[in-house]
């Protein structure tokens, strides 16, 4: 069984490792020698696999890239798993690896902006709870043919500190030593996220039926005066970018309200619907309510409204 597992995994760093070498060759001005030799050492290939890389690459141009589209719609599509029995390597899939990191590269956006650097060990979490099972490079490149990112750059980067394993009577390969940790070559990458990712991690914000929907959350909202202050306000995108004036609020409403204190029905609906917003998403603030004018606070409005 461990033989098994074994050469699935083998079978799983050869095909991620074609894959890099294509995606570096086709799109990058590097030797194929290079490439072949730098992939090789990081991921420690045989002489066989190296050699079976090099005679792929001396095919055509077209061929190249008839190839490389081939094997990101294997791994994109789980293809490339179907004989692997292994639950670790089957969990982490390219869809579970791919949902994970649309989920949390938000909390990268808010530290970098739209272009981020990425370390595939400092930064594994983002493809899924376990760093040594995680397709760093594969995924990003599943992630750019989506058009979800643009792989600006990848190189190498030193790893963590690791404890040697290695006893004193062993010989270390290359570049090692017999301290006690030991740190190698680990992929690193600059990624930039396209307007296709932005959308999906972006809060949704609408109105519908009583229900607020907004940071994934529904909100119900009762018949009244918060339901229809929802309605012109979450009508449409020039609605939600609009300042309304109470006058205006109240004429939406279609009523009469020749009441001096009608205006606040508005206030008051808008104060009550922030509360139940707070609630659900522990955010005050979405509907702005001053002394004249009632308006969605623009820093929550998806970049596709404003």
């Amino acid at each position: 069984m461990t033989i098994k597992i074994d050469e699935e995994y083998r079978s799983q760093r050869v095909f991620s490792v074609k894959l890099i070498i294509l995606r570096q060759f086709l799109f990058s001005k590097e030797k194929s020698s290079e490439i072949i030799k730098r992939y090789s050492n990081i991921y420690s290939l045989s002489d066989k696999d190296s050699k079976e890389m090099q005679s792929i690459l001396v095919k055509g141009k077209d061929e190249l890239i008839k190839i490389f589209n081939q094997s990101v719609n294997n791994f994109i599509s789980g293809k490339y798993l179907r004989e692997i029995q292994n639950p670790d390597l089957i969990k982490y899939s390219y869809e579970y690896q791919k949902n994970n990191f649309i989920k949390e590269i938000a909390n990268y956006v808010k530290r970098y902006g739209l272009k981020i650097p990425l370390h595939s060990e400092y930064d594994a979490f983002l493809f899924g709870e376990n760093p040594a099972k995680i397709n760093f490079v594969e995924t990003l490149i599943a992630l750019e043919f989506e058009n979800l990112i643009s792989i600006i750059s990848l190189q190498e980067g030193v790893s963590k500190p690791h404890k040697n394993t290695y006893q004193g009577w062993e010989i270390p390969s290359m570049g090692q030593t017999r301290s006690d940790f030991i740190t190698f070559q680990v992929p690193t990458a600059t990624i930039k996220l396209k307007r296709k990712l932005i959308n999906l991690i972006e809060p949704n914000l609408s109105y519908e039926s009583f229900r607020l929907s907004f940071k994934g959350k529904e909100i119900l909202i009762p018949e009244g005066d918060q339901d229809a202050l929802c309605k012109v306000l979450f009508r449409d995108k020039k609605s939600m970018l609009k300042h309304w004036s109470y006058d205006e609020i109240l004429e939406a409403w279609g009523g009469n309200y020749e009441n001096k204190d009608a205006w606040r029905k508005v206030y008051n609906a808008g104060r009550e619907i922030n509360k139940k917003v707070a609630i659900s998403t522990t955010i005050d603030d979405l509907i702005g309510v001053k002394t004249k004018t009632t308006f969605v606070n623009p820093k929550y409005l998806p970049s596709q409204a404003k």
